[in-house]
């Protein structure tokens, strides 16, 4: 429970991070693709690995982590998107809700035991989910841009579905650190080349403000996924509990955050969805 409730942090971190981009003009893809560098080498030193290329390219799950590098990178600019033409709320939403894929495929797939009172949390989890996360600008989306959200439901789900399955099948509880840190070192990668093609293109550089960003975003975004694979290779605990659990605190902190700190203002639906999140938790950890 340890892993899962440090997961929960370091990402509820990352999104407090993100939103202060906004404040500091940062630009959020330059900052992303040096998050992923300054993530790959604390892994690097975290695991007390070398940095050698080789140690990434031949393993049994590179093909897998090349294949989730390139879906991040692709969900990332949708959500960018869907935020400037839907609202935050509407790419929070689809993000979250992709929950529902790596929790079916594990009942589907891996036979994980989905009696009624897990079931019961599950919804209440999806619930809690929506109403927590909506705020008003989630009418706003453009109808002709209706797929952006689906397409960040779909990527999301099956990124975290082949995270589960890869560290599942093929990554060693003592390989844990070296696999997280390949998903980094591949996302930075395919961003420098998409940075590539916009210097290219747009005469795109690289600014001070905008790497120090990254660096700051590189330290917790890179413990948000080493934590949560490791809460996944924990035995007392199913995927559809762990997905679910990290989903629902990593709302309700965010929320928590946007209140302390921001003074964001809760309509009726968010205390409605705060209330059904913790119900969820409730019902998903008798359920275990």
């Amino acid at each position: 429970m340890l892993y899962l409730l440090l997961s929960v942090f370091f990402t509820s971190l990352v999104f407090l991070i993100l939103k202060e981009f906004n404040r500091f003009q940062i630009d959020n893809f330059q900052a992303i693709v040096v998050n992923y560098f300054i993530a790959f080498f604390i892994g690097s030193w975290f695991a007390n690995s070398p940095v050698n290329l080789d140690l990434y390219i031949n393993q049994a799950w590179t093909v897998g982590a090349i294949c989730i590098s390139l879906i991040f990178i692709i969900t990332f600019n949708l959500m960018a998107i869907t935020a400037q033409k839907g609202g935050l709320s509407v790419m929070t939403i689809a993000n979250k809700m992709s929950v529902v894929i790596p929790i079916l495929i594990g009942v589907v797939l891996y036979k994980e035991n989905l009696g009624a009172i897990r079931f019961t949390g599950i919804i209440v989890a999806l619930l809690g989910v929506w109403f927590t996360s909506k705020k008003q600008d989630v009418s706003k989306l453009d109808k002709r841009f209706w797929y952006l959200p689906l397409l960040i439901f779909i990527g999301s789900g099956v990124a975290d579905s082949l995270i589960n399955h890869i560290q599942l099948f093929y990554v060693s509880q003592n390989s844990l650190a070296v696999f997280s840190t390949s998903l980094f070192l591949f996302c930075g990668l395919l961003g420098v080349l998409v940075c590539v093609v916009k210097f290219v293109t747009i005469g795109l550089k690289f600014t001070l403000k905008n790497i120090i960003g990254g660096v700051v975003l590189g330290v917790p975004n890179y413990f948000s996924i080493y934590y949560l694979l490791k809460a996944l290779s924990q035995p007392n605990y199913e995927s559809s509990f762990i997905f679910s659990i990290n989903n629902l605190l990593v709302v309700l902190l965010s929320v928590i955050l946007g209140v302390l700190l921001y003074k964001e203002k809760l309509s009726k639906q968010n205390y409605v969805g705060i209330v059904m999140s913790i119900l969820a938790i409730v019902f998903l950890y008798i359920g275990v």
